[in-house]
């Protein structure tokens, strides 16, 4: 990425006002187009009004008998047309996708005289292949949602081909990119931690507030922007004409045995509906309280709790046509969210001092204000200002304070169990610190104030722990009274807090040229303001400490078409991406000498931009036919992590740390060059199928590399990294018909790179330069769902509103890399593989009416087959609960006795005060038995929850 000079920055900025001055909002709504002709002669019908019921949204067909209404929110709706001498005709069940054309036609019968103007009903026939759509998008509606086995959005993810993920569903890989190649957006506003690229510490829509999912894998538009693998977009609900609601409640609590349960409760409430004061200001509002005693869900229970709230509402405001300027449509929209989550982490190293390991609590907040303007039938823009907040703290537990507080609102939720509030050591000292800080020069402050006293002597950011965890491993405390392989005292090492704030404008427009022609354009600018606080080695006189505040500006614009040829469809697009880092970099990177002057001079880094060509061209055969093709060029800023980290510490902080890793403001984008070629077919009315292949070259990957400095080297953040990723990926769907759906998807890919993450080559004297087989390299997956539905009309009565679906997903292993005992590498980097996976979950639940309520009982069953799930492996053997070592009697020497330090009642079995060689291995075995075989090595095993929800 070059800096902006001059001339660049002048036709930089001339794009950006062009394109300024004249796009939707990335994908919220979508769009109906259809042609209307006689019935009987098939001639085009001009001046046709075509209306969507229950919104004041509609068009009148041209000369050609062709409409199109824009702007229309997902949903499902009802089309009529009319027209003078014809009757009415109604088209039900009208699915509309965000960021999608749902194509109706209208064939309208002539009025009969004798009889008079009458209304046609018909049914929408199933579309299900999209002819204007370009890339692979995959719509997950609510009624999926509800169906499905699943409760929450990276579940609906990972059920997609080409989705990947680790970590129990905390990363998501897809088509072999890294973890945040990925863009979450939520009511077209980007949603992810800015700081490492992660939706799990942003806010997410509550369950019941998702309307609709779409997962795009490859070729998005120009519109779509900070991602090179893939985008995931969710909308949330309105609230509708009439008010409804539900409230939910899931528990595994009812079963006895501790294998069975798990201490898992999830209750949402939603409650949606007119104002009563104007039915046109409406309403929608969700909340969901969620609580788990293991929440790392592995082989077996352990003590890894977690809970959640979140709440989240949203208003609108449809002002009536013909209302001041509302010739056409006005539409307000104010939204808002608030969540918390914490958990308390878990080892199998710490499982005997559980109170000395970190916990987590994040806690994010947004709102927004959206106009959405209809100015025409063929121009609408969408204006939208924005407040989004997320921050993590991650350290030690305060139980004292914990056990204090039972007072107030969060004491009765502790008492009553509900919620037990952490509270963190040291978090109301730093808080306090914090709030006192300068705008002016908040590093500056921050140093200060944390780490060193008025009188420049440092201090701990754990006033009251000042003992190395590692001296900890050396007692007996553990049921086996052995030293050396679990922690029984001290606190682990982490103080870590971060925040990200951010304020966005944007402003998009879609005008209809023609009816060939239709342009999107729009820019958007966000204000970041990225703090963090890092303390590891808290008592350590010389700690890796870090704290920082930066305020880094992006701005974006991009200008699209849509030219629909009806025989071809083209979509050409271009991006524009600048990202200012209001940041410094060392002038001399290579010298971290005594002289300041030099070692710690620096320069400001210059603004950056990317221009990136986007097309996609569909090419429908018939009208359940057709082939696509895309190419682009995307662009993601690397995470502000490896921008800003230990970014501005002097050089003698360098020298006394040379194994940490320092941010590089001056970084490029990371860059992709896609290609795909796919082919879609509607095989039947019910039946569809889709197949992708897919290339993609990825340049300026974040990575590290050692700075051979003077006296000392260290490391550093650089573009440095590359990957190569090929494969293809195949999906065929029955849609619900005769009782039953279903849809199987496959993915072949192969990964290729020189790292899987930015800090893959750290601590490496010489870096690999070679390509190996990624860790997100899943070379085979098979994702597919069964679904059987039976409806209120059934013939038998006690069978009526019964519903079963089945999730199976089968995937091949994850790579690693072997290694001997000692740590060295056996043969190429990741040449081993993980064990293959194979799940079925289960989801049942029937529908009892109640007069205006429905009550529906539902139970979900997952890892059906308690099937073994090996998540990790030792690199030695390449087993999960065996790591190579043998263990020999002649390790051990006797003479340990009662009273000294390391003697442990557990280890003399026949209680003579004397420690046997025997006794001494034998013990050791057992404990060291107990340490290998860690839980978390294997996925989650057989879990059954019940639940219960009423709706009206």
């Amino acid at each position: 990425m070059r800096p902006l000079r001059s001339i660049s920055f002048r036709a930089g900025v001339t794009l950006l006002l062009l394109i300024a001055a004249g796009s939707a909002l990335a994908g919220v709504v979508g769009s109906i187009r259809g042609r209307v002709t006689d019935k009987k002669t098939g001639e085009a019908l001009p001046g046709v009004n075509v209306v969507v019921q229950g919104t004041e949204l509609g068009a009148a067909s041209d000369v050609y008998g062709v409409y199109e209404i824009i702007n229309v929110p997902p949903g499902r709706y009802k089309l009529t047309a009319s027209y003078i001498g014809y009757n009415d005709l109604t088209v039900t069940d009208v699915q509309v996708v965000q960021d999608n054309v749902t194509n109706v036609d209208f064939k309208l019968s002539q009025t009969v005289i004798e009889i008079g103007k009458v209304i046609e009903t018909v049914a929408k026939k199933k579309e299900l292949v999209q002819r204007g759509a370009v890339s692979v998008e995959r719509i997950i509606t609510d009624e999926e949602f509800k169906r499905l086995p699943v409760t929450q959005l990276s579940d609906l993810v990972g059920m997609q081909a080409g989705v990947t993920q680790t970590r129990a569903g905390g990363w998501t890989h897809i088509r072999g990119g890294r973890y945040d190649d990925v863009a979450y957006l939520v009511d077209g506003v980007m949603a992810q931690d800015a700081v490492i690229g992660t939706l799990w510490s942003s806010p997410k829509p509550t369950t019941d507030a998702l309307s609709s999912v779409v997962v795009i894998t490859g070729g998005f538009d120009a519109e779509y922007g900070s991602a090179m693998s893939g985008i995931i977009k969710a909308v949330t609900k309105e609230g509708g004409s009439a008010t409804s609601g539900r409230v939910r409640y899931q528990t595994d609590e009812v079963f006895p045995k501790p294998d069975l349960n798990f201490g898992y409760n999830r209750l949402t409430f939603s409650l949606g509906g007119p104002t009563p004061l104007w039915n046109r200001l409406r309403y929608f509002l969700s909340t969901e309280y969620f609580r788990t005693e293991d929440s790392r869900e592995c082989l077996y229970k352990v003590n890894a709790p977690r809970g959640e709230y979140a709440a989240e509402g949203k208003l609108t405001l449809q002002v009536p046509k013909g209302f001041f300027l509302t010739r056409e449509g006005l539409k307000f929209t104010v939204d808002g969210h608030h969540s918390n989550y914490q958990w308390q982490a878990w080892s199998n190293s710490w499982k005997f001092w559980q109170r000395g390991l970190f916990a987590n609590r994040v806690t994010s907040s947004k709102a927004n204000l959206t106009v959405n303007h209809l100015l025409d039938p063929t121009l609408v823009y969408e204006a939208k200002v924005g407040y989004f907040q997320t921050s993590l703290i991650r350290t030690g537990r305060n139980f004292a304070a914990e056990a204090a507080d039972t007072t107030g609102f969060w004491g009765f939720l502790r008492k009553a169990g509900l919620w037990d509030r952490y509270w963190f050591k040291a978090e109301d000292w730093v808080f306090n610190n914090w709030e006192g800080l300068s705008k002016k020069d908040a590093v500056l402050q921050l140093y200060r104030s944390y780490w060193l006293t008025p009188q420049g002597d440092t201090v701990y950011a754990y006033p009251d722990q000042k003992k190395n965890f590692m001296t900890a491993y050396a007692t007996t405390n553990n049921p086996f009274g052995v030293a050396g392989l679990f922690v029984g005292e001290g606190n682990d090492r982490t103080w870590h807090y971060r925040s990200t704030e951010n304020w966005l404008g944007k402003l998009d427009f879609t005008k209809t040229i023609s009816k060939v022609h239709e342009l999107k354009f729009g820019i958007d600018l966000t204000s970041y303001s990225v703090s963090m606080y890092d303390n590891s080695l808290p008592w350590d006189m010389n700690p890796f400490w870090d704290a920082f505040n930066y305020k880094p500006l992006v701005v974006a614009a991009y200008v699209q078409d849509r030219a629909d040829f009806e025989d071809l469809v083209v979509r050409p697009g271009i991006r524009f991406d600048y990202l200012d880092s209001k940041a410094k970099v060392r002038a001399f990177p290579e010298s971290l000498g005594s002289q300041p002057r030099i070692s710690d001079s620096l320069l400001p880094v210059a603004p950056k931009f990317r221009l990136s060509p986007r097309l996609g061209i569909s090419y429908p055969i018939t009208e359940r036919v057709k082939f696509r093709f895309s190419y682009g060029h995307f662009f993601k800023n690397p995470v502000f992590n490896n921008l800003y980290t230990y970014a501005d510490r002097t050089a003698a902080e360098l020298r006394g740390r040379g194994n940490i890793i320092v941010g590089n403001a001056d970084m490029a984008a990371e860059k992709t060059i896609a290609y795909e070629l796919g082919f879609d077919a509607q095989l039947t009315d019910v039946f569809q199928f889709d197949m992708t292949a897919f290339y993609k070259d990825v340049f300026d990957l974040s990575g590290v590399r050692v700075v051979q400095a003077l006296p000392q080297p260290y490391t550093m953040y650089y573009n440095v990294e590359y990957a190569r990723i090929q494969g293809f990926e195949a999906t065929m769907t029955k849609v619900l018909d005769n009782y039953w759906s279903s849809r199987l998807g496959y993915t072949f890919q192969i990964a290729k790179g020189t790292a899987s993450t930015a800090t893959d080559q750290y601590m490496r004297e010489t870096p690999l330069q070679v390509d190996y087989y990624l860790d997100q390299d899943q070379r085979h997956s098979l994702q597919g769902d069964l679904g059987f539905s039976l409806p209120s009309d059934f013939g038998f009565a006690l069978a009526r509103d019964f519903d079963a679906s089945a999730v199976l997903s089968y995937s091949s292993g994850m790579p690693y890399t072997p290694t001997d005992q000692r740590g060295n590498r056996v043969g190429e980097e990741n040449s081993g593989r993980l064990p293959s996976v194979f799940t079925v979950n289960l989801r049942a639940s029937k529908d009892l009416r109640l007069g205006p309520l429905s009550l529906t009982l539902n139970a979900d069953i997952s890892n059906l087959l308690n099937t073994k799930i090996v998540s990790n492996v030792y690199s030695q053997t390449g087993k999960p609960d065996y790591n190579g070592r043998i263990i020999t009697p002649y390790e051990f020497n006797p003479g340990i006795a009662f009273g000294d330090l390391y003697y442990h009642p557990a280890r003399d079995f026949n209680h003579d005060g004397y420690l046997t060689r025997t006794e001494m291995f034998e013990s050791y075995v057992r404990a060291y038995t107990d340490y290998i075989k860690a839980p978390t090595y294997y996925g989650a095993s057989r879990k059954i929850r019940f639940g219960i929800s009423l709706s009206f």
